[in-house]
């Protein structure tokens, strides 16, 4: 979900493996993206997780834990989880495996352009921000879709010629939602409206803060 810097033409929809080149070829000055930016080392894990999971009650089970940064490059499944463990004292669930590649690739990208031009962001705590609390019905429902949509609506966005154009590109209605959740947090974060996840962030030993804005 795009929209050009001056924010005068309607947001396009479109789908893309390499988020460099989507900013690029674009020319988009700032994204928000549901991606953690920031990776620890351990022994303590990110503090982001837990003021989302503060932010969001009933909505806990959407904030997954970030892996350290030794189990992003970790290799297979096996290798990455026990560097985990030894780090964070967890392992790796397949789900997190399964995006490992995607986080190094953000945290190059993040590395090269900064946090001026990247920042994370949560959907549903951006969804909460707009409700005045969290969304509890699930996204992938009808009930839970209506209401986010309508949110959306609410906040300025003609969501239906979005769905148009997600459909034509075989793309999922939640992941659409979540999108321009995420596009109408950029849209905030320009303007100094943001709120930040924790309220005192820290940064990783590459200097990167790690917090998430709604």
């Amino acid at each position: 979900m795009s929209q050009p810097e001056a924010g005068t033409s309607c947001p396009e929809v479109e789908f893309a493996t390499d988020l460099g080149d989507v900013l690029h070829c674009r020319a988009i000055g700032f994204a928000v993206i549901d991606m953690p930016i920031g990776l620890v080392d351990g022994p303590e894990p990110r503090n982001v997780e837990p003021a989302l999971r503060r932010f969001l009650p009933g909505k806990a089970s959407s904030v997954f834990n970030t892996p350290c940064r030794a189990a992003v490059s970790g290799g297979d499944y096996a290798v990455a989880s026990a560097l985990n463990r030894a780090a964070l004292g967890v392992g790796l669930s397949r789900q997190t495996f399964g995006i490992l590649a995607k986080i190094a690739e953000i945290d190059g990208l993040v590395a090269r352009l900064g946090q001026a031009r990247l920042r994370e962001g949560h959907p549903e705590a951006s969804f909460a921000v707009m409700n005045g609390g969290p969304v509890l019905a699930p996204k992938r429902r009808a009930e839970g879709a209506k209401l986010r949509q309508d949110l959306l609506e609410t906040a300025g966005f003609d969501v239906a010629p979005l769905i148009h154009q997600a459909k034509g590109l075989q793309g999922k209605l939640d992941d659409l939602l979540d999108a321009i959740a995420l596009l109408w947090t950029a849209r905030r974060h320009r303007s100094g409206l943001t709120i930040c996840f924790p309220d005192a962030p820290i940064r990783d030993r590459t200097n990167l803060e790690m917090s998430v804005i709604a």
